[in-house]
Parts: structure tokens; C-alpha cells; sequence
């Protein structure tokens, strides 16, 4: 068994290397000229998360410390008075926040959504845009500590300019479970997370 420095220094080299999320991206910006990045993004996620995917949500903006997010508001995704339906808003803010916190947590580690409090504060009028910003002290928490959970900053704004939802969402990382011989599930994670 390796000593505990030599164990706890190659956890933060391999966090500061790109994870396979980040990876991904980089090597899309890499082939595909900027015009088509926010493209590559959306299929990028909406390929990983099909439930975005078939909400049609638009990941204009990603990059270190901001993911901008377009939710266009089409008729399979309205309310009963013609703007977005309140789940599609909360699975927008959403997306902003996981994609920006999945670019940097490790693979040897989960993100998980633990919290999330939106408040429904007015009419949503045409489409909605959501930016999610992370610090540079908040990338180094989720890339070298072992476990932990961090409030990201979420602004939502529709296409008036108005604030439909105040959205509050915190997001945690835990590392992966070993495999072992009695195969610990990944919603074990869950439960640790939630427990702290």
C-alpha cells in the first residue's frame, strides 16, 4: 500500500488533468470551427443526458468558469398559458450548473445534485437563458478535495429581460465507489452525500 502523501499527491495530480467530460469538449472546440461549438456542446450533453436532449436545451457558452444555457420555448415544453412549463426551467438551471460542475470534477469521482430550491417568482415570457458561473477557488475545492458540496452561482433571465425563477443549487462530488467483491452500487454515493 502506497503512503498516505504519496496517495494524496496523485489525487491532486490526476484532478488537475482534464477529466473525460472536459476532455470531450476540448477536442470538439479542437475539430469544429467556433461557429458550431455551441452545437457540439448541446449534442455533447444532450447525448449524455436524454432527457435535455429531448428538451432541446442549447449550451451556448462553456468554458472554465461559465456555461450559458438557451431553453427556447416550443410548444411541447408549455404550460397551460403558453410559457415554459416549470420543470423545463428548473431542468434548465439545472443543466447550467451539473455541465459547469461535471468539466471539473475528477473521474475518479461522482457529481451529484443534492439540493435545489427554485422559487417560481413571475410569468416566463418567450425563451429563457441561464448562466451559471463557478470561481477559480470553487474549481480548486471540486478538483483537489475528496468530497464536498458547493452552492453554484445561477442566473436566470427570459427573453424580456425578466426573472421568472430564483434558482439555488448545490451541487456535491463524491468519489466512486471501489469494486469490490459485494459491488457497492453508485446510489450508495447518493446516500453518503445526503448524509453529511
Amino acid at each position: 500500500m502506497p503512503p498516505i502523501a504519496a496517495t494524496a499527491t496523485s489525487a491532486a495530480r490526476s484532478a488537475a488533468r482534464p477529466n473525460r467530460l472536459a476532455s470531450a469538449v476540448r477536442k470538439m472546440e479542437s475539430m469544429l470551427p467556433q461557429s458550431m461549438h455551441a452545437w457540439g456542446y448541446s449534442a455533447l450533453f444532450g447525448s449524455t443526458v436524454p432527457l435535455a436532449g429531448m428538451s432541446q436545451l442549447r449550451i451556448e457558452r462553456l468554458d472554465r468558469n461559465e456555461s450559458q444555457v438557451l431553453l427556447r420555448n416550443r410548444k411541447w415544453i408549455q404550460n397551460h398559458i403558453g410559457g415554459l412549463h416549470a420543470c423545463s426551467m428548473a431542468l434548465a438551471a439545472e443543466s447550467a450548473t451539473g455541465i459547469l460542475v461535471g468539466m471539473h470534477v475528477p473521474d475518479t469521482h461522482l457529481p451529484l445534485l443534492k439540493t435545489m430550491k427554485v422559487d417560481y417568482v413571475k410569468r416566463c415570457h418567450g425563451d429563457l437563458r441561464v448562466v451559471a458561473k463557478l470561481s477559480d477557488v470553487d474549481i480548486h475545492r471540486i478538483e483537489h478535495d475528496e468530497k464536498g458540496d458547493i452552492v453554484v452561482e445561477c442566473h436566470v433571465e427570459d427573453q424580456k429581460g425578466g426573472v421568472p425563477i430564483q434558482a439555488e443549487l448545490t451541487w456535491a462530488w463524491t468519489p466512486k465507489q471501489k469494486k469490490t467483491t459485494t459491488k457497492k452500487k453508485d446510489s450508495d454515493a447518493v446516500e453518503d452525500v445526503t448524509k453529511k
